[in-house]
């Protein structure tokens, strides 16, 4: 296609009373329209946007449950909740992991993308009510929520093929 073609289309011509075009010229008399610009532009993010969210909430977990565990504690503590302190950062671990690996399996994912958007909400809602402060933290990390979820919105709206 990009030498061109080199026979004679004068039979073609005759047979079809099509005049064969340039691919320039073809493109040219249909150009692409905003979706498929759009469509052309996520191709690649997709998956990217899908792999980071496993591994944002896969990573979350392991680090409620290892290194971050005394910290998710000290802010427990702070919110006053007593002896739920522990098994509450578990509990945040094991709920991050679960949507994770719901995001990584292609036949739960929608139903993980929902269930993240939705403890995100919770998160907002409980460190707003337990730790108002967190708002003015300089790192933001109730802030942050905000571009988690409308990357989780924008994920259930690429989400199907077709």
């Amino acid at each position: 296609i990009a030498h061109g073609a080199t026979g004679d289309p004068a039979p073609w011509r005759l047979a079809t009373g099509i005049a064969p075009r340039s691919l320039a010229q073809a493109l040219a008399q249909r150009p692409a329209s905003v979706q498929e610009r759009w469509f052309a532009r996520l191709y690649f993010l997709k998956p990217v946007l899908f792999v980071v969210l496993v591994l944002f909430w896969t990573l979350t977990a392991i680090i409620s449950l290892t290194t971050g565990f005394q910290n998710g504690l000290d802010l427990m503590h702070r919110a006053e909740t007593g002896a739920l302190a522990g098994p509450g950062v578990v509990a945040g671990a094991l709920a991050d992991l679960a949507i994770g690996l719901a995001i990584a399996w292609r036949g739960t994912t929608r139903r993980g993308l929902w269930a993240a958007i939705g403890l995100s909400c919770f998160y907002i809602v409980a460190g707003t009510l337990l730790l108002p402060e967190l708002w003015n933290e300089p790192l933001g990390p109730l802030l942050k929520i905000w571009p988690i979820l409308v990357a989780h919105f924008m994920a259930l709206a690429i989400l199907d093929e077709r």
